[in-house]
């Protein structure tokens, strides 16, 4: 009986140009294994044998492993892997470059999220070069793992590309049409999980952290009654919430709320809340013809919508764009009316600012639905704690979908994770770094190409707003690449002030590939845009100097309004009194700019793109790559 990972399926994609990928598993002891990889000729249909191999089991827990001879980019291939009792067959091998993706929600992001911005892109692909193995989240306390249980290789088909990670098949697309070659991907991200999670048992002991946390989790049984406590608090919660919805509402809180807004400040803020919202709205003949999309832009925390009492859609929790499908018949020429029944979880409830709120037809016509809403409050809720996601506990998912990766042979490795550790940035790098490291380590290869994106700009929902704290987060980014054979892949003009999860994951996989050229492929030298070197002290003010030539310009794919402004230099500011200023700039030549400051102010430093959602900062690279932020003590 043999026992393979489910990493071995159809569609597989193995690293190229490399002696050392093999077929490994689990057989009885004494027992002989053999495998062969027959070459499918397209034009005759017919399967020539170009490698065989076999082993017989010495070993008491019946390990195997059969090394491959190295083969080229391409080809169709057939893997049969036997013993006297079983036989497995694998179509459509092929040999290509091969990375592991990691992170949390913005790597973990599928395409399906991105429809609105490539839907035909998407819809229309078919490319058998592209290939993507989803790796299941599990996370194991008491040591790692060998096996990949579930889970199998898909190729960039529908409806299969709809779960693709999107940053991963960008970034794929990119490096295949430049190298020539089919790219696989392994994708382990898991929305939320901080940079603990990534990391192995023995160098967290070594760093000294969270080692109380993972002993707590070892408890197997408290683990089990935690997640099905709280599973069953957070549904009664929930149903008691639906309920009162049922209720003779008529005496209860009620009033007009300005869609979008927050709730602070007004007589739902600070409360938990199941609260019914309706809106009135006249239509105009020829919108009962079509399906018609209901933007409702992202509402805190979690809805049910119903329109002209059919119900259209639903979302549990915050983030998830609003966009559903009123099928053809459900609206009316003349009055209609839409009702969200809304549940707030953490006193801080609204519709979040800057995202539409309207009625779009195929032809693109549209009615708007921002303004005022009626509310009446069923029922003001109990606060409900965050339910524990052990995913996110230290070390649980490095154990289970990173450890059982380690014989796979592959390319480098590329990362997107950080938003769950802005507010704890101190001991950022010392962890990332072993992150790395420790990857490296189980790859047996030090010099694997590590590249990860800087987090995107946010700052939830306020415009505005100047927390300061990813500025500083992604500050420890950037000092990773310390480490010899890492890139930074910048992303923070990429973000959406009111959006933790932005769409423009094909520019960062752009970005990504640029990053491929260098600490992959070999060629030029990789720099994740202008760089600052020198800033010179002057009266009135300081000049710059960047390592290469400056254009005002936008990165590709951004979305860019009538208020934005590419004519001045925008992004400095100067700080004072502990107050950041924003700063006049020009250019003095075309690698250097004058940074104005008032007369008679003391100025503590300069910086650039410092703050929590930059998305104004204007100054690229001739490829568009956006200036690395900084932050310079006067």
């Amino acid at each position: 009986m043999i026992r393979l990972s489910n990493v071995f399926s159809d569609w597989m994609v193995l690293q190229r140009d490399t002696s050392e990928n093999m077929v490994w598993g689990y057989a009885e002891p004494d027992s002989y294994v053999s495998i062969t990889l027959a070459k499918n000729h397209p034009e005759t249909g017919e399967a020539e044998i170009e490698f065989e191999g076999g082993v017989t089991i010495k070993n008491g827990d019946g390990y195997f492993e059969i090394v491959l001879r190295s083969f080229p980019a391409g080809g169709d291939y057939t893997l049969t892997v036997s013993d006297s009792k079983d036989a497995y067959e694998f179509k459509h091998i092929t040999f290509g470059d091969v990375f592991v993706c990691g992170g949390q929600s913005n790597m973990e992001l599928p395409l399906n999220r991105t429809l609105e911005r490539y839907e035909e892109e998407i819809i229309n692909t078919c490319d058998t070069d592209i290939r993507f193995f989803r790796v299941p989240e599990k996370y194991n306390f008491h040591g790692t793992e060998e096996m990949i249980e579930n889970g199998s290789w898909k190729y960039a088909k529908m409806p299969e590309i709809l779960d693709f990670g999107a940053v991963a098949y960008f970034t794929a697309q990119e490096i295949k049409n430049r190298e020539g070659v089919p790219v696989g991907i392994y994708n382990t991200a898991i929305g939320g999980t901080p940079i603990k999670s990534w990391v192995g048992e023995k160098t967290m002991r070594a760093l000294g952290l969270h080692e109380a946390e993972y002993e707590e989790c070892k408890n197997d049984a408290w683990v089990k009654e935690t997640i099905e406590t709280e599973a069953k608090a957070d549904m009664a919660w929930r149903e008691d919430a639906d309920k009162s919805f049922d209720a003779d509402l008529s005496g209860n809180l009620s009033g007009t709320f300005s869609v979008p807004g927050f709730f602070e400040g007004t007589p739902l803020g600070g409360k938990c809340l199941a609260v019914l919202f309706k809106k009135e709205f006249t239509l105009p003949e020829g919108w009962t013809e079509d399906e018609v999309k209901l933007y409702l832009g992202a509402i805190i925390d979690s809805d049910k919508v119903y329109v002209n009492g059919q119900f259209v859609g639903e979302t549990g929790y915050l983030y998830p764009p609003r966009i559903y499908r009123i099928p053809k018949g459900v609206l009316k020429t003349g009055l209609n009316t839409i009702e969200i029944k809304l549940l707030v979880f953490r006193r801080e409830g609204g519709f979040m600012p800057g995202k539409e709120y309207q009625l779009k037809r195929p032809d693109g016509e549209t009615v708007s639905l921002s303004g005022d809403w009626e509310y009446t409050v069923a029922k003001e809720m109990p606060y409900i704690e965050n339910l524990t996601f052990f995913s996110y506990k230290a070390t649980g998912v490095y154990n289970c979908m990173i450890y059982p990766l380690r014989r796979q042979q592959c390319r480098g490795f590329f990362f997107y994770q950080g938003e769950s550790n802005v507010d704890d940035y101190a001991t950022y790098k010392d962890e990332f770094e072993a992150v790395i490291k420790d990857w490296r380590h189980i790859w047996r290869d030090d010099t694997l190409p590590f590249m990860f994106v800087q987090i995107a700009g946010f700052s939830d929902g306020n415009r505005k707003a100047y927390f300061g704290r990813r500025s500083f987060f992604t500050e420890e980014q950037r000092k990773c690449t310390e480490l010899p054979g890492t890139a930074l892949i910048q992303a923070y003009d990429l973000g959406e002030f009111n959006d933790l999860h932005p769409t423009n994951k094909k520019e960062v996989g752009r970005r990504g590939a640029l990053a491929a050229e260098t600490l992959v492929y070999g060629r030029g030298a990789y720099a994740p845009g202008p760089e600052m070197k020198e800033v010179i002290w002057k009266d009135g003010g300081a000049e710059v100097v960047f390592s290469e030539k400056l254009i005002l310009s936008h990165g590709y794919g951004v979305i860019t309004g009538p208020d934005r402004d590419e004519k001045n230099i925008i992004g400095f500011e100067y700080i004072s009194d502990g107050r950041h200023i924003a700063a006049e700039a020009e250019f003095t030549a075309e690698d250097r700019v004058f940074v104005k400051f008032p007369a008679d102010v003391k100025i503590e430093a300069l910086t650039y793109a410092w703050t929590d959602s930059p998305l104004d900062a204007n100054l690229y690279s001739e490829d568009r790559l956006p200036v690395v932020p900084f932050y310079v003590n006067a």
